[in-house]
């Protein structure tokens, strides 16, 4: 059926969108494994999701800061992208309306079962990527209906927008609520994310069924590791993991790519983008799950030291570099910190702070956090080496995070900032985030 060919020129002017936002791209056309830069515009929000499709898949992705409705993104692709039409869509969170805009993606050094493309080569220097005049999309035996008009139906114009871009940047993750036979239901389950780092930055998630977790984070921006959890009322951490921010609003059919180059441009990109990919090469790497080792977390940049715990400072805090050294954290409690007691709540072991304000209230648990990650194992946690810490700081009162209410804050900072020799805790996700 040739019905669907569309030639480059038609993809060139098409934009499917007559919506407030709208996207635009630096090229016509895109070698596998170049970069793509993504200018929107005209989008009331602070960010916007820019992702790469194929019927197939996501193909690739990025996150759009916007500033007055306006941002740049760029996406890299993949080196092992198949040669035919994607289709670029950008879309808010707060905005259910989608724009559209087909691309054309040439992999000249790897042949795919997934090509769809006829190459045709030109001599003319002033014809480099257009078809020859006399290329045109082939309509159907039946009418007129052209490749352009078949793509229109190098798709949606609609979809839900599953949560408002109300408090900072969404994060989603996928919590296994099923675990050793028993089945844990949104109530019974409290998500979170914690920044990694020498400062507090928790945030508890809202479960918006069994299975996933939604999280509004703001005031952090930038490349920063993290944890993921997922901590039922018992004690037990469920196995937890991010999901993409984008949708993969996948098209139901491509047009065909004619594709008319002349060779020695298709060359010298291809040599350029190659360059490229072994320039960058020692500075990717893809993330890292379940992996803790420090140097893991060294793309990340560890917030520097600050007490202050969402404007409050500790009620009782110590570094450990002026009291006497002892070899775990089990001593330390024991010798000269104070307020802090080890008990079983419901059977589990906890650590829980006391202090005017809560000295008869046990009903709700204290936060204990080791460089801002939630800790379950309080053994593990008490039998660390306490040479590794530099800070005790013990925040009295109660805490609103999320869904969860604490009597009390405890947190241990060790001197990097970055979990030192401290294994994830089971079944958490570690890794490095990019906050817009």
């Amino acid at each position: 059926m040739n019905h669907r060919i569309i030639s480059l020129t038609a993809a060139m002017a098409l934009a499917l969108s007559t919506l407030a936002q709208n996207v635009e791209t630096d090229r016509p056309w895109y070698l596998a494994g170049e970069e793509m830069r993504v200018d929107v515009t005209g989008c009331d929000a602070l960010i916007a999701y820019a992702e790469l499709c194929d019927t197939y898949g996501l193909a690739a992705g990025a996150v759009v800061g916007l500033k007055g409705g306006e941002g740049t993104g760029i996406i890299q692709l993949p080196p092992h992208l198949h040669s035919g039409y994607y289709v670029l869509s950008v879309y808010t969170r707060d905005n259910a309306r989608v724009a559209h805009r087909l691309v054309a993606v040439v992999n000249p050094l790897r042949k795919s079962g997934y090509d769809d493309i006829k190459w045709v080569e030109i001599t003319r220097p002033d014809s480099l990527s257009y078809p020859s005049a006399g290329e045109r999309p082939r309509t159907g035996a039946g009418g007129a209906e052209t490749g352009e008009s078949l793509a229109a139906a190098g798709l949606a114009d609609k979809k839900e927008a599953d949560v408002r871009e109300a408090e900072g940047h969404v994060v989603k993750a996928r919590v296994r609520n099923v675990y050793e036979g028993t089945t844990f239901r949104a109530g019974e389950i409290r998500p979170a994310i914690s920044i990694i780092g020498k400062q507090i930055h928790y945030f508890e998630g809202k479960m918006v069924d069994d299975s996933t977790a939604v999280f509004y984070t703001y005031g952090i921006h930038g490349k920063l590791p993290l944890v993921l959890s997922a901590m039922t009322s018992t004690g037990v951490s469920l196995p937890v993991e991010m999901l993409s921010p984008f949708a993969a609003l996948l098209p139901k059919s491509l047009p065909h790519l004619v594709f008319h180059y002349q060779r020695s441009e298709v060359e010298a990109r291809s040599i350029a983008m190659q360059r490229h990919l072994k320039a960058i090469a020692p500075a990717k790497r893809e993330l890292q799950l379940g992996v803790n080792a420090d140097e893991t977390a060294e793309e990340g940049v560890v917030l520097d030291y600050d007490d202050t715990a969402y404007g409050t400072r500790p009620y009782l805090s110590y570094n450990l570099d002026e009291y006497r050294q002892f070899l775990t954290i089990r001593e330390v409690l024991t010798e000269y910190v104070e307020c802090v007691s080890n008990k079983k709540i419901n059977g589990v072991p906890r650590l829980v702070v006391y202090s005017k304000q809560n000295a008869d209230d046990s009903s709700r648990p204290t936060l204990v956090l080791i460089d801002g990650m939630p800790v379950s194992d309080i053994e593990r946690l008490l039998n660390y080496d306490a040479r590794r810490i530099h800070y005790i700081n013990i925040y009295d009162g109660q805490y609103t995070f999320g869904n969860g209410i604490y009597n009390g804050i405890l947190s241990f900072t060790t001197r990097s900032g970055r979990l030192t020799n401290y294994p994830t805790e089971r079944n958490m996700q570690y890794l490095v985030y990019d906050f817009p």
